[in-house]
Order: structure tokens, then C-alpha cells, then sequence
């Protein structure tokens, strides 16, 4: 055990301070900060980099959708395609058909983009030339344009919409439909048979 006993004289003897600082301890609390630091910007990166992620996923969605258009659009350029040269088929088979040719030239003629045909048969029901026609979209609204289309033509009879329902075998959302078109012709309505005669009375008996 040894005392220790500062020999100065007062004058000369350094002053004391209030606070005594512990180099160790504010080492320690720098590093700490830094600790921190680096910590909130490691969260910050991966935060950033999520964002980035999900904006990539998005732009490749994006990419994707507009692939799936424009494929649907050659696909639907191709079938209106073939559609005209299926009507210009009909129409040098069928040349005394002048008002079937105009019809499917109207048809054809308001068919909207993201709509397109499947079948159009002919059927005569009691007299009446009746068409079915089937199609299939990924928009209601165009079918409604269509329908529409259907009725502006003044030689249809009738336009009626026998169904509408989701397609099955598609990945996105789309709807087949079936409408059925009377045509107006000049056939004349099948005469009224005339009522059987009455069987005569029996003559009354002579007495």
C-alpha cells in the first residue's frame, strides 16, 4: 500500500474537472452507432432491392400481357383473313345468293377486334331461314357492339342472343356465344288447307 502525494505546490497543480471522460466507454458507444448504422442501411438496401424486384416482376407481367395481345391480334388477323376468302368462296359457289352474300358482308364488316367467329350454319325452320352464329371474345362489350351491328341490318328479321358463357379452354376471360339471326325472304307463306266438308246428313227414313 503506497500514498500517493502530489508535491506541488497549489498554484501549479492541475484543476480538476467535473466530468471525467472514459475513453473506453464512448469507444464502445462509437461503435455501437456504427453498428446501427450499418444496420438501418442494410435495411435500406433490402428494402430498395425488394422494390426493384417487384417492379421487374411487374414489367415482365406487363411484357407478357402485351406478348398474349399481340399473338391474339395475328391470331384474330389470320381468321378474318380466312373469313373473306371463305365468304369470296361463297360467293362464286352461291352467285344466285345475292342476299346470303350481303349478309356475310355485313357480318364480316362489324365483326370488332377482339371478337371472332367460330361457325355460321344455315337452318330452315317451318319456312323460316334461320342462322346460328357462334364466336367467342374476351370482351362483353364487344359482343353487345356486335349485337348491335346485327340488328342495324335491315334484312334480318329477328336477332336474338341463345347464350353467353365462359370458355373453358382459355386462360384469360373469355366468353362464347350463341346468337341466331332470321332473314327476311320472299317466300310466300305455305297456304291454309281449306276445312274437310262436313259428312252430309243421313236422308230421314220414308214410313
Amino acid at each position: 500500500m503506497y500514498i500517493k502525494i502530489n508535491l506541488l505546490p497549489r498554484e501549479f497543480r492541475p484543476g480538476k474537472t467535473l466530468i471525467a471522460f472514459d475513453y473506453k466507454v464512448v469507444l464502445i458507444f462509437l461503435i455501437v452507432l456504427a453498428a446501427a448504422g450499418l444496420a438501418g442501411y442494410y435495411v435500406h438496401i433490402n428494402r430498395a432491392l425488394a422494390r426493384e424486384v417487384k417492379q421487374l416482376s411487374n414489367l415482365q407481367h406487363q411484357q407478357a400481357m402485351i406478348r398474349d395481345t399481340v399473338e391474339l391480334k395475328n391470331e384474330v388477323d389470320v381468321l378474318k383473313k380466312k373469313i373473306t376468302e371463305r365468304v369470296a368462296i361463297i360467293k362464286e359457289l352461291t352467285s344466285d345468293s345475292d342476299i346470303r352474300f350481303d349478309m356475310l358482308k355485313h357480318i364480316n364488316s362489324i365483326v370488332p377486334e377482339n371478337l371472332w367467329l367460330l361457325n355460321i350454319s344455315e337452318n330452315v325452320l317451318g319456312g323460316r331461314l334461320v342462322f346460328t352464329i357462334e364466336g367467342m371474345s374476351y370482351v362483353k362489350k364487344d359482343i353487345s357492339r356486335f349485337l348491335e351491328g346485327l340488328e342495324n341490318y335491315k334484312k334480318f328479321k329477328s336477332v336474338a342472343l341463345e347464350s353467353i358463357t365462359p370458355s373453358p379452354l382459355e386462360t384469360q376471360d373469355a366468353f362464347q356465344f350463341i346468337v341466331k339471326v332470321e332473314l327476311l325472304t320472299n317466300r310466300p307463306a305455305a297456304e291454309a288447307k281449306p276445312p274437310a266438308p262436313k259428312p252430309a246428313a243421313p236422308a230421314p227414313v220414308k214410313k
